[in-house]
């Protein structure tokens, strides 16, 4: 294995556990405190990580724009970790994976991009697959009441989708290492103060050892150690060989939550992951459609 690949396999890894690790954490915080720890140790460690390679954390006339994508990033993990309070690590792995389609969709409607006959070809696989996992072989199982967590997961990849296709001008400008670190500490900068004082220090300090080591884990390691080490495992990789690394990460999950969560592996679940993976297979490798940025 070269050290790209061992590189994107263990940002993989991190991202796949990420799940399991929320799961963990909103047993004891609710989502906008996590996600205000998180943002606050991610910005610190990007911080290290951006002096050490000596980058320069300027964004010229990006200012504002940063302050908009700060807002929605802020949102759709939000939004994220409601749903996840009411489904499972595993469902939430394989809903997520179809936030590029949904990139593509938005693409479509507001850039013009084309959207393919794969690309639609894939999105109708994605979303039999989705019926599948979501509704468990019971269709009953797709009312609000029962699956409102796989509904409201589901909504955040529309608020990635947003968020990538309006990030583009950043990111094409800034490098994305200091972008991200950007945004997660203006974010932080408003929502860090707010958690502090509506929940308080020591909310954070009686937290139990395994939700500590969770957040810690999905702040510094999920959030920040691992886009950097997709960003360096990026280079020189061909397109359809990273693209194998992000189907795998579901798989991380799906596992590390039977053993840790004990999550149960049925028949439906192993139904829709394939048919979500087959839908955004399609829609990538034969529609022209380009793999989202991760997430988490």
């Amino acid at each position: 294995m070269t050290r790209n690949s061992f590189y994107l396999m263990l940002a993989v890894l991190f991202w796949g556990f990420s799940y399991i690790a929320i799961k963990v954490v909103l047993t004891e915080l609710e989502p906008v405190e996590m996600i205000s720890a998180r943002f606050l140790m991610a910005s610190v460690t990007l911080g290290a990580i951006i002096l050490a390679k000596r980058k320069s954390f300027a964004v010229r006339e990006m200012r504002g724009k940063l302050v908009i994508a700060a807002g929605v990033v802020f949102l759709h993990f939000w939004v994220m970790a409601t749903g996840m309070k009411e489904t499972s690590a595993a469902n939430t792995a394989w809903i997520l994976t179809t936030a590029p389609i949904f990139i593509a969709i938005l693409s479509w409607v507001y850039l013009k991009e084309p959207f393919t006959p794969y690309q639609w070809l894939g999105l109708g696989l994605a979303c039999v697959g989705m019926v599948a996992l979501v509704s468990n072989g019971n269709l009953e199982n797709l009312s609000w009441i029962r699956s409102r967590g796989d509904f409201i997961v589901l909504g955040s990849c529309v608020t990635w989708a947003f968020y990538t296709v309006g990030a583009r001008e950043i990111t094409s400008k800034v490098d994305p290492l200091v972008a991200t670190f950007w945004m997660v500490t203006i974010a932080g900068i408003v929502f860090v103060p707010y958690t502090l004082i509506t929940s308080g220090i020591g909310k954070f300090v009686a937290l139990s050892s395994e939700t500590a080591i969770s957040l810690v884990f999905l702040g510094v390691f999920c959030l920040a150690l691992a886009f950097w080490l997709w960003s360096e495992g990026l280079k020189n990789q061909p397109a359809a060989e990273v693209g194998v690394y992000l189907y795998i990460e579901p798989i991380f999950t799906v596992i590390g939550a039977w053993v840790l969560l004990k999550e149960p592996i049925t028949i439906w679940l192993l139904v829709g992951a394939a048919l979500i993976s087959l839908g955004v297979y399609v829609s990538e490798r034969f529609g022209r459609m380009k793999l989202a940025e991760h997430d988490v």
